[in-house]
């Protein structure tokens, strides 16, 4: 017995319970007139209510509405059943846009696969069977695939990421090498001219808005074509190793950069430091290189350098400053060099 949704079960199992005693026993059918009874000791009327009277109904048995009790049943019958094709038809079409939503969903996350595919047509054709024990075991499966589907997808994403990342870290790391590498100077070591332009632009800009003093020094290894043509340039080469190795042993600043500017001009910025230090620091390292051992020293003599120094005057053009010190050291070699022999 099912509560329908107008009549609830008591009250359909009383009118059936009502049309079963008038079969067996003859009592009034429902929805007949009823019969009053006389009290055998007060005399007074009593109704008879449904389920009460046993009073026989009058004729036989042969004469009993049969009609009227099959139809009661038979629309009972008929109600339980309009009453669950169409809860079952509710349950599926709830059942089956649950899965067809989640199979939407793999298919735009483009993960959809054969298998789910046909886990999905069987669960629909169990659906159309209204077959109650398939649908729960067709569900449970295509749930089981689907959740598996998922956890693949999801353990895929993640291996995907993590390579992405790694490999996203791996040219981190590499731009970072080239970004190096385009900034050092391969034969000694030391920033290039693009490093220094680069780091003379923002130490600039820093010092403007600070007012520390910024100097630049400019530092030319004397005779390397010399060298080079007496001696091979792996001599030269050598000369320019030993020059830039010798610099962090004078410009020993915390935010000191040292460059190779190329051939064999060097740069060297100096923030914090006035004009008359980086000449003196340009001097003792001048006065420090000619003393200094290095491998060719025996056959090709001490090495010698000419520097000169600029400080940096806000507003002034950076490329103006940097050859004011270039044009220092050039004072500097001019004044140092051997004077012309006279032609014989």
């Amino acid at each position: 017995m099912l509560d329908l949704p107008d009549r609830p079960t008591h009250e359909v199992q009383h009118e059936l319970e009502a049309w079963r005693r008038y079969a067996l026993l003859g009592t009034p059918a429902p929805g007949s007139a009823q019969r009053p009874a006389v009290g055998r000791e007060t005399g007074e009327h009593a109704a008879m209510e449904v389920g009460e009277a046993e009073a026989p109904a009058s004729g036989g048995i042969r004469q009993r509405n049969w009609t009227g009790i099959t139809q009661a049943f038979a629309s009972h019958r008929r109600d339980e059943r309009r009453y669950v094709d169409t809860a079952l038809s509710d349950l599926r079409d709830a059942l089956w846009t649950c899965v067809e939503r989640s199979h939407h969903a793999l298919l735009a996350e483009q993960q959809s696969s054969p298998v789910a595919d046909e886990q999905v047509a069987r669960v629909r054709s169990a659906l159309d069977r209204l077959e109650t024990g398939a649908v729960k075991s067709e569900i449970q499966q295509a749930m089981q695939h689907l959740e598996q589907v998922t956890r693949q997808r999801q353990h895929t994403q993640r291996e995907a990421f993590g390579q992405l990342a790694a490999r996203v870290e791996q040219l981190g790391s590499q731009l970072e090498e080239a970004r190096r590498d385009s900034e050092t100077d391969a034969l000694t070591g030391l920033g290039n001219r693009l490093l220094f332009e680069r780091q003379l632009t923002r130490l600039a800009a820093l010092h403007a808005l600070s007012g520390q003093p910024l100097s630049v020094v400019v530092i030319d290894l004397d005779f390397l074509k010399t060298l080079n043509d007496a001696h091979g340039h792996h001599v030269g080469d050598a000369a320019l190793v030993t020059l830039a190795n010798a610099m962090p042993r004078v410009f020993i600043g915390e935010g000191d950069v040292t460059c190779r500017l190329g051939g064999d001009e060097f740069g060297i910025l100096l923030p914090g430091t006035t004009l008359a230090l980086a000449q003196r620091l340009a001097e003792r390292f001048r006065s420090q290189l000619a003393v200094l051992s290095w491998p060719f020293r025996e056959q090709a003599g001490p090495l010698s350098a000419s520097a000169g120094a600029a400080e940096w005057q806000a507003p002034e053009l950076l490329a103006d400053c940097l050859r004011r010190a270039d044009a220092a050291m050039y004072a500097v070699k001019l004044a140092r060099a051997p004077p012309a022999q006279p032609a014989v």
